[in-house]
């Protein structure tokens, strides 16, 4: 089915993704607030990269720290809309008998990758800030929550499309 023959439905959010939207902004919210009341301790230079060992390998400026916050916030606005277009996303086998159960399976994915991702990059910008005011503090499984963070999101991507096979 082309994409412009594709049933628009308006379909209302779920209380789980109401209730994971505001979570996830009360979380970046709190955490930028904690983060802007931090940021003022912290050294000019500051760890912006980090080796497999957890030990520091790049250095910046502490202004470069906000730049994870910031497509943070990109990722979330912009994740925020394309879940309202969820006739746009790719389907395999989309009929108008499916539509409505592939949109919602669909956008609930998109939802839940919004939130993996602001969650892990406000952890990066956490790991930063923790590093620089410790002065050297131990990292060295600093590597274990990106390998998790992969994980965990691919993992619910592979959930999802093993889900939209289902949903026929």
């Amino acid at each position: 089915m082309l994409i412009k023959d594709r049933p628009k439905l308006v379909i209302k959010k779920t209380g789980v993704e109401r209730v994971l939207d505001v979570t996830t902004c009360m979380l970046f919210i709190i955490f930028t607030l904690f983060f802007t009341h931090q940021w003022m301790t912290l050294p000019y230079e500051i760890p912006i990269h980090f080796n497999m060992k957890g030990e520091p390998d790049g250095w910046g400026g502490k202004w470069i720290v906000w730049i994870p916050l910031l497509i943070a916030l990109i990722l979330w606005i912009g994740l925020s809309i394309l879940e309202k277009y969820p006739h746009t996303y790719n389907y395999l086998n989309l009929n108008v008998d499916n539509a409505e159960r592939q949109y919602k399976n669909a956008r609930f994915m998109v939802n839940i990758m919004k939130a993996e991702i602001t969650i892990f990059l406000m952890y990066t910008t956490w790991m930063i800030l923790d590093f620089s005011s410790q002065k050297g503090a131990d990292t060295h499984q600093a590597w274990l929550p990106i390998v998790l963070f992969i994980i965990v999101l691919f993992g619910s991507i592979g959930f999802f499309i093993y889900r939209s096979f289902k949903l026929k």
